[in-house]
Parts: C-alpha cells; structure tokens; sequence
C-alpha cells in the first residue's frame, strides 16, 4: 500500500511537472489523466491502509489480551509500523502541499482531497497508537515501554495538587492513573507505595515532589 502511494505521488509529481514546463510530455501532452490517476492511486491505496491498520491493531490487542507467547514481542514491532505509518503520511501530505502550489484550483482541490486520505490513514494509525497504549500501561512488562510512548502523544495530564482515579500500574517511581473524565496521570511515588492496580485513590502531592494515596470509596460511579 505504500508503494502504491508512492507510486501516485510520483505520478501526480510528473503531471505537475509537466503542466508546468518543467518536463517534456510522452505522447499526450494534458497531464491531466496522469494526474487524476496519480491522485486515485493514492486514495485508494490509503483507504486500505486505513482499513488493514484497524484491523491489525484489534488483532495485536486480541493476542495481548489472551496473553499469546511472543505477544510483547508483537506489540513493540506493531508499535513501531504505526509510527512509521504516522511518519510516511506525514511526508506525503508535506509533498502533496508542495505540489499544489501554483496549480489551478480545481486541481488543488482534488489534491487536497488526496492527502485528506492521507490524513486520515494518520489518524487511524495515531488511534490504534492510543488504544495499544491504553491496554498496555495495565501490563507488568510493557508498561515502561508504553509510559513514554503517553507522554510523548501527550496523553499524560499535569499534575496537579490533589488528583482522584484507578491506578492502572505502577510503573517504576510512578502511579498510572485513570481518572473519572478517562484521563491518564503519571504521578511521582516513593518505593514504598503500597496501592496496586484496581485501587481506587485519593492522591496528594506531600510537598517534596511526590504523591501519597489514600482509598476512596466508590459506588456507582460516584466519588466520595
């Protein structure tokens, strides 16, 4: 799928190219076929990466899920497809940009069509990036590898003075948390933090850069 992309962008590239002088035309000189079929390549080739990318990502959860041997193994590789999927389409629609200058503006129109298609390949595989990290920061083996990943996609809240939610794990000197609103926190702790996943807590900040917890009873949904 992604060499049919880069197939399209080098197609729709010619097709400017030659609309503007820059090359000489093989046979018909309207670059118009060339572009439209440069730009269909690309849609339709990012339509199925978007649709195999969901699809992938439920199946790599599925293994996490039923505890497959080798499945931590999985997730890391997955992890780094979808941050080269994030990455690539990031350059074609930076291209297709590019490219749109100077055209006429049915063609722009068309192009940015393209790289809406693009965009939302992105979107799926930055999707399938949180809902992985989601499902993995409850893991005893991959939470670290994950942690960062958050806070890199700024999923972490800041901290603040008191926070309630359900600790998620405990991933070296910090408490993952879940709060009422589904946000993530990633609270410092000393080692001798005694909550485990499952807990539901009160947490504040004690002044010297750390947080202690304390049990909240929750019925219904409804914090007290």
């Amino acid at each position: 799928m992604q060499k049919n992309i880069a197939t399209g962008m080098i197609s729709t590239g010619d097709a400017v190219d030659i609309q503007s002088g820059k090359i000489a035309p093989v046979g018909n000189p309207d670059p118009k076929p060339l572009l439209a079929r440069g730009l269909t390549r690309i849609q339709d080739a990012a339509k199925s990466l978007a649709v195999n990318l969901a699809d992938a990502g439920k199946q790599v959860r599925t293994m996490v899920k039923d505890k497959v041997p080798g499945a931590d193994q999985v997730v890391k590789a997955w992890d780094n497809v979808l941050d080269a999927t994030s990455h690539y389409t990031t350059l074609g629609m930076k291209r297709l940009t590019g490219l749109a200058h100077g055209m006429d503006p049915e063609d722009r129109y068309i192009m940015g069509f393209a790289s809406g298609h693009l965009q939302s390949a992105q979107d799926i595989a930055i999707d399938q990036r949180k809902r992985g990290i989601l499902q993995n920061l409850k893991s005893p083996h991959l939470g670290e590898h994950v942690l960062q990943d958050a806070k890199r996609l700024g999923m972490i809240e800041p901290c603040k003075p008191v926070h309630r939610g359900t600790v998620l794990n405990v991933v070296g000197l910090e408490a993952i948390l879940k709060n009422a609103k589904g946000q993530l926190l990633a609270l410092p702790v000393t080692p001798d933090f005694k909550f485990k996943a499952g807990d539901n807590l009160v947490m504040k900040d004690r002044g010297d850069g750390f947080y202690s917890g304390k049990r909240q009873l929750v019925e219904r949904g409804v914090e007290r």
